[in-house]
Parts: C-alpha cells; structure tokens; sequence
C-alpha cells in the first residue's frame, strides 16, 4: 500500500524537513526480501555491508518496512542521517531485547487471518503453559534447552505438548522472519512419552455406510452420501455453494466451512483445489433441489444450512445401524481415504483428493493398510 503524506511526515518528523527533500547522499539499493516478505535497503558504510530492514517512527519505534514505498522511505532517511553526520547502523536496530510475554501477545494479536477455533487454542498454549515458563525470558535469549524443559514442563499426552511447542516454534520463526533473532534455536525431538502417536484410524466399509443411510431421515441422507462420494468435511459439505459446484466442468471447489462457532470461513489451505465429480456425485447433485438458496444441502425445518447438530443426528444413526457411535468425519472422510488407500491408489494422488498440503497425512491410511500384507502372506503360504 502506498505510504500517504501524513505516513510519510510521520516517517520523517524526527529530521530537519528540508534536510530530507534537499538531501546530497545517495547511498544504498531498496531491495525485498522473499523470506521475511520485507523490503530493506542494502548499503555500504565505513567499508561494511549492512542490510537496513526497520524503520524509525515517532516514539522510537522500529517497524518493518512492508512496502517498496516504505523502502523508499528508509532510504531518505538514512541518506538525510548520513548528510547529517548522525547516520549509524546500530540506531536502526532493536536495541532492547523484548520479554517473552510482551513478544508473544504482540505476534498473537497480529494473527488475525486465523480461524476463531486454532487461535482459541493458541491463547489456551499461550496463557496456560508459554508464558508462565519462559515469559520472563528474552526473546533473543531463549534455546533449544528451554524448549525442551517448557515439553517436559507440560503433564499433558503428546498431543498437547506437540501444539505448545508448535505454537512456540511459530513465534520464534516469525521472530527470525522480522529479524528481532538473529536465528530461531532448533525444535527438540520429541521422545519416548512425549512422542505424538497417531491413534487408531477408524473406518467403515461402503457396506457399513449404507446401514447408516438406513438410518437416517431422509432429509440427511443427500449430505451423508455427498461426504461419502467426496471425502469432505461435514463443515465443508455444510457451507457448500451452488456456485462452487461446476457440472458442466465435472469439478467442485470447497471454498468455504463453518467453523465452531458456526461462522462461514475460507477452508484450510493456501488456495481451494477442485475436486472431481464423479458418476454416481453427478446423480445425487442432479437431484438435489437449486432453487431453494445458495446453499447446496439445506435443513427443510428451518430453510438454512445444516448446523453442527448434524453430528447428535448421526450419533443416533450409528448407533442404530453398528452398535456404537462413529463420528460423521470418520464415517465420511476418514473411511473414503482408508478406501482409496486400500485400492491401490497412488498416495499421491489420494492426498490431492482429500487436498492434504502434502503426503505426511495421508501416509498414515498405508501404513494402516493391511491387504498387501495379507496378499503377501497368502502367497507365502502357498509357494509353501
């Protein structure tokens, strides 16, 4: 964004004005940095090479320049320094180094593009276990040592102590980033009980799936079946737009969901990926009514979108038809990736369906996989 003019006099305001428009240095190059996504001026001094990331403001503050126009402005500033004979590196550094506590609550608050649900868990790592270890600390002084004591710290499974320690390594990437370190210490190895372990991966056959549609009124039963062609999630299957359905292109893009709080949010990932629609999709879309909102699936009882009380309805319909309850996402989701993995898909091409950001998760579903090893066996035994 631009710099206006009151940007710039407040830029400007601890200089001489008419040192700063009449200015006779011309030293340094404004160039970006990829890492930090920052501009910075890149100059020469006293036989020394120093790259100029901050800029000063009224109050002695130091903030990063976001722009090519905040470049710009640097630039004038350190030549009017220059011209000044008060022109040093050092003054355009972070000179006092920032409490833990104070450094963390300024990168919470600046976590705005994040959902209500992951930064309600952010606040919980913050407050309950970040701060009272290490807020005290220095930003620049923490190590890989006090990391490891804060995961030792925690009394929680693995999981937990893998989120805190995810969220502290976010702070201190963000850090270096911005360029208050000078380099974030490494994330321990987590072991022995500390170690996150995947729990058991519960699923269903496409038989099991069926005993469920059974079960449920049929004003559930397009919503339900939609996540058993598709693999979504409920709260995708939920915000899905008649927009985002393309039957003409054969494609469906997931753009939105609805979070905890029942709010409408962007999905996950850096941009939505369309998925194809398949033979027997076409025909249950074919059949859902258009006319009826800008919401593909709709509860007829209160003419808006599905809420997350879906999940109590599916409670019951599981229970009816298996014996035990199984969550609407691992009858959906989880049982449609076991499927694909246990075809032989290539895992590849199964995280690109489910729109993983890469093979990490989707791994899983093979290692879990037991028809290869069963075909192995049975051969084994037969060349016996």
């Amino acid at each position: 964004m631009p710099l206006t003019s009151s940007d710039m006099t407040s830029i400007i305001a601890p200089y001489p004005l008419q040192g700063v428009w009449a200015m006779s240095s011309n030293i340094g190059s404004v160039r970006y940095d990829k890492k930090s996504d920052s501009w910075f001026v890149d100059l020469r001094w006293k036989g020394e090479r120093h790259r100029i990331f901050r800029m000063p403001i009224q109050g002695g503050m130091l903030i990063p320049c976001t722009s090519e126009d905040m470049g710009n402005a640097l630039k004038i500033v350190i030549n009017t320094q220059i011209d000044m004979g008060i022109f040093h590196p050092d003054r355009f550094k972070v000179k006092k180094p920032t409490h833990l506590k104070v450094y963390a609550e300024q990168w919470f608050e600046r976590q705005t593009h994040l959902m209500k649900a992951t930064k309600r868990g952010y606040r919980i790592y913050l407050d309950k276990y970040i701060v009272p270890a290490l807020g005290d600390k220095f930003i620049t002084d923490i190590t890989e040592k006090d990391l490891e004591d804060l995961v030792k710290a925690i009394s929680q499974g693995g999981k937990t102590k893998d989120n805190v320690l995810g969220c502290m390594m976010k702070i201190l990437h963000d850090a270096e980033r911005a360029h208050d370190i000078d380099k974030a210490p490494a994330k321990p190895v987590m072991r022995g009980t500390d170690k996150v372990v995947d729990p058991e991966i519960i699923w269903l056959e496409p038989a099991e799936q069926e005993k469920i549609l059974a079960h449920l009124a049929p004003k559930y039963r397009p919503i339900y079946m939609f996540g058993v062609l598709t693999g979504c999630r409920p709260a995708e299957a939920r915000a899905l737009q008649w927009n985002d359905v393309k039957l003409s292109r054969g494609e469906i893009v997931f753009r939105h969901a609805f979070d905890i709080y029942e709010n409408l949010v962007p999905v996950k990932g850096k941009r939505p990926l369309p998925v194809p629609i398949t033979d027997e999709l076409r025909a249950l879309l074919e059949e859902t009514p258009k006319n009826l909102s800008e919401y593909v699936f709709m509860n007829p009882d209160t003419g808006k979108p599905f809420t997350k009380a879906l999940g109590k309805v599916f409670h019951n319909a599981s229970v009816k038809a298996l014996g035990y309850s199984i969550g609407m996402a691992k009858a959906t989701r989880t049982s449609f990736a076991q499927q694909l993995a246990n075809s032989g898909m290539d895992i590849h091409m199964v995280a690109r369906w489910l729109r993983h950001s890469g093979t990490r998760i989707t791994k899983r579903y093979y290692e879990y996989k037991t028809s290869s090893m069963k075909s192995a066996v049975d051969k084994v035994r037969k060349i016996r």
